[in-house]
């Protein structure tokens, strides 16, 4: 290993590990095509060597993992969540085996991602379902544009290279008996998800819901739909030493990339 990923992989502080990786390792050769990389949480993931998400699970054995906790530090035994743009299924995985009793819904459009899902669900049986769609604010297709250096970063495009197949999101969560957490991760389009789920958040009233603003505003229209639904909604700080959620009480607040909204 170089200096730079031994730094990363034991690094002591909440953050900053991510940063060594992108700076200082981005010449280091992992190869392409798929591998098997063991996680910090104790369980391995089939993961692209050439991805970005890969590379630093490869690397350091996790990915964002101070969101991650955040997230579960919200999460009870029994608890069901909503992961949606689940990716390769770091988040699920973790939720599964750090919570007891837990079940998870994972939602991902990329035809080869949605592969590495499954390989990666499976060890956890009848506990997860996958839906191989993206979830929008109507049925049918909708056009999709892959990052090939970051599969994350890929995104409902109406001028994407190709169709996947699209499901209302409010349409999914009417089949839904009960859901205590949302993950939503889908570059841009949250927004869009979060109007077409109204009525079901009503409905289902999640305990907390973890979600992501690309800084074109989003945040600003989604907590005001969550106020309505008697959600508090936090900005995630990540500073070197800990982790922070800051109240957002004005649009001046909305300038973090992750989000936690908690039910009052």
């Amino acid at each position: 290993m170089t200096p730079a990923v031994l730094a990363a992989r034991y690094w002591p502080f909440a953050n900053g590990s991510g940063r060594i990786i992108d700076r200082f390792a981005r010449g280091v050769d992992l190869g392409q095509g798929e591998r098997l990389a063991q996680t910090s949480d104790g369980f391995a993931l089939r993961v692209r060597a050439d991805d970005l998400i890969g590379r630093h699970i490869l690397l350091t054995g996790r990915f964002d993992r101070s969101v991650v906790q955040v997230l579960l530090d919200h999460a009870r035994p029994g608890d069901v969540l909503l992961d949606i743009g689940a990716n390769i299924g770091y988040v699920a995985a973790c939720f599964l085996s750090r919570i007891a009793d837990s079940s998870a819904i994972c939602v991902e459009p990329q035809p080869e991602i949605v592969d590495l899902l499954e390989a990666n669900m499976a060890p956890f049986g009848d506990r997860v379902a996958i839906h191989r769609v993206a979830l929008s604010d109507a049925a049918g297709e909708v056009r999709f544009r892959i990052d090939q250096a970051n599969r994350g970063a890929s995104r409902i495009d109406a001028d994407g290279e190709f169709a996947v197949p699209a499901m209302h999101a409010g349409e999914l969560l009417a089949g839904l008996p009960r859901l205590d957490l949302i993950k939503m991760d889908v570059e841009g389009h949250e927004e869009t998800v979060f109007r077409a789920i109204d009525v079901q958040l009503a409905r289902l009233a999640p305990r907390a819901i973890l979600f992501e603003d690309q800084g074109a505003g989003a945040a600003e229209a989604i907590g005001t739909l969550l106020h309505r639904h008697r959600y508090t909604v936090f900005g995630i700080d990540k500073r070197l030493l800990r982790t922070r959620l800051v109240p957002i009480v004005s649009s001046g607040d909305c300038r973090y990339n992750d989000y936690l909204a908690v039910r009052t």
